[in-house]
């Protein structure tokens, strides 16, 4: 696991970026520590600097993958343990969900971003004394939108598949978002969303929304502490007598979590009901052949609008259980496929290299333990195993 900033080394960054950062629209300053970033944006629509921290998975610097993005609001508070998450279930053997790239929007004022509308006196007068500065919440959302999302798309390998997860006052903002701009995320983690004052009027302007929504997709996970849930119950009714079918969502109440200590595992359950149908048992799955594999990913690739490619690992995994099996046909199949697939691997290489080998195919065997030396020089075992085919060759 990646170790995490210590206090009076974010001081130093953000005191060296802030500091020395220019102030044009879209000027950005950058410091990579291990797989974690920090990133200044100039926000036009904001009219401020905006600090983003961005987690990338463990093996981005070393494939050419793509990944979905994860976006948090009160990135400060949540940025550590949510990327430890991701990388738990998305690790290997678990393989509960993608990789994920992890985009955490550090607070300047979450009372205004927050906040689609402002908070009114009865004389129609904005209300400042309880709540503060409010109402900020569309220029957030253009922020986001135009952007932050912009910004990470074009310096960042991703795909178009957005979550968005918000906790407490940030989740009648991600309601809002999704009213005001339906397709820029493509799920929601909304942890006990504080749905009170003027702001209420989002959930009451959802219903009608959904009702003239009706091929909206998307998936939401919706949280609460022990706490009062009178105006979640009202989201939940909405979404029960409005929301299509296309529109998947769940609610879960955790009654030993208040509204602060509930955000970690509404964030991993969160996760975990996004991606219910990810997951592959490679223990139970010995059997599983390329069909199986390519008809699962085509699922998956049709529930998440994009196209979704088994990892490297997964077809390495299937490729040796078939070759345990001695289903030679259906290993050097699959590990074929790994090839094309990674075509920069020199582990894949190995394998069917090896698959060839134990099929009695030297020629072959010879050829992609090449391949795979050439990709890694380091790969020993290789060198070894080639070294005796050649020999046996003469």
């Amino acid at each position: 696991m990646i170790s995490y900033y210590k206090p009076i080394r974010i001081i130093l960054i953000l005191f060296l970026l802030l500091t020395c950062g220019k102030t044009s629209f879209a000027q950005t300053d950058s410091v990579t520590v291990n797989n974690d970033k920090t990133v200044v944006l100039t926000s036009k629509f904001l009219g401020e600097k905006r600090t983003i921290w961005i987690h990338l998975p463990s093996d981005y610097s070393t494939t050419s993958t793509t990944y979905p993005v994860l976006y948090l609001l009160d990135g400060g508070n949540h940025f550590k343990y949510v990327s430890e998450a991701v990388e738990y279930l998305a690790g290997y053997d678990r393989n509960r969900m993608p990789q994920m790239i992890v985009v955490a929007i550090l607070n300047v004022d979450r009372t205004r971003d927050f906040t689609p509308i402002h908070s009114l006196l009865f004389d129609g007068k904005v209300d400042t004394t309880k709540m503060g500065k409010t109402g900020g919440g569309p220029k957030f959302l253009q922020f986001i939108k135009n952007e932050l999302v912009p910004y990470v798309d074009k310096n960042y390998r991703t795909e178009p598949y957005r979550i968005l997860s918000a906790h407490s006052l940030g989740g009648i903002f991600a309601l809002y978002v999704k009213e005001a701009a339906p397709d820029l995320f493509q799920a929601n983690i909304l942890i006990s969303p504080a749905i009170y004052g003027g702001n209420t009027k989002i959930l009451t302007d959802f219903a009608p929304f959904l009702q003239s929504h009706q091929q909206l997709r998307g998936k939401n996970f919706i949280s609460i502490g022990n706490e009062n849930r009178q105006k979640v119950d009202s989201l939940m009714l909405v979404l029960k007598t409005t929301a299509p079918t296309s529109f998947t969502w769940k609610f879960e109440q955790y009654p030993d979590e208040n509204h602060f200590s509930v955000t970690y595992k509404s964030v991993y359950d969160g996760l975990r009901f996004i991606y219910s149908n990810w997951f592959i048992d490679y223990y139970s799955q010995i059997k599983m052949s390329m069909t199986d594999i390519n008809a699962h990913f085509s699922k998956l690739s049709d529930e998440f609008g994009y196209t979704i490619n088994p990892s490297e690992d997964l077809l390495n995994n299937c490729g040796y259980q078939q070759l345990n099996l001695k289903n030679m046909d259906e290993a050097i199949g699959i590990f074929k496929e790994n090839v094309q697939k990674h075509p920069t691997s020199s582990n894949a290489y190995d394998s069917l290299g090896e698959a060839y080998m134990r099929n009695g195919n030297k020629v072959l065997a010879i050829k992609n333990y090449k391949r795979s030396i050439e990709l890694n020089p380091g790969n020993t075992s290789g060198k070894e195993t080639l070294k005796k085919l050649e020999s046996n060759m003469n």
